[in-house]
């Protein structure tokens, strides 16, 4: 049965990964300037880090009375390394990549389970070039998935 498509049930499909993933130290939802802070002041955080960002919403309709709510999204894992030290930011680079190839793996794995709805080709990875301050180092995933609605508008 395909996951109902709140966002409380958004943000717990992405923390239940991050959480049985033992590579991720911290997660986070929610705005830059919130992890930012997150990664200065809380005395828990570690790295790698994985932040969820707020997604933007679309309604979509299959046309056969099966409707959706598309959440246009990112998710990053960032990693710390020193700014002089080139092959630890590579490292960074790297460890980050593998983190997302293995949530790739969950995210065509869920949906040929009919989890969510989710199409490879709409990936797209991308590194953080000092996006993040503090020599954060680290890829960007941009997602595209589609959870149910018809709960909540079928009632």
């Amino acid at each position: 049965m395909m996951i109902v498509g709140d966002l409380k049930s958004y943000i717990k499909y992405f923390q239940d990964w991050a959480d049985a993933t033992p590579e991720i130290k911290f997660f986070c939802f929610g705005s830059v300037e919130k992890g930012i802070e997150f990664a200065r002041s809380l005395p828990d955080f570690d790295y790698p880090f994985c932040w969820l960002e707020q997604p933007v919403l679309q309604p979509s309709d299959n046309g056969a009375g099966h409707l959706c709510l598309r959440y246009f999204t990112g998710i990053s894992i960032l990693i710390k390394a020193p700014i002089d030290e080139l092959e630890q930011q590579i490292d960074a680079y790297a460890d980050s990549l593998t983190i997302l190839n293995d949530l790739m793996a969950k995210l065509m794995k869920d949906n040929n389970r009919a989890l969510i709805h989710f199409d490879l080709n709409t990936l797209k990875l991308e590194s953080i070039n000092q996006l993040w301050i503090d020599a954060h180092y680290g890829y960007r995933m941009e997602v595209q998935l589609d959870l149910n609605i018809n709960t909540r508008l079928f009632r």
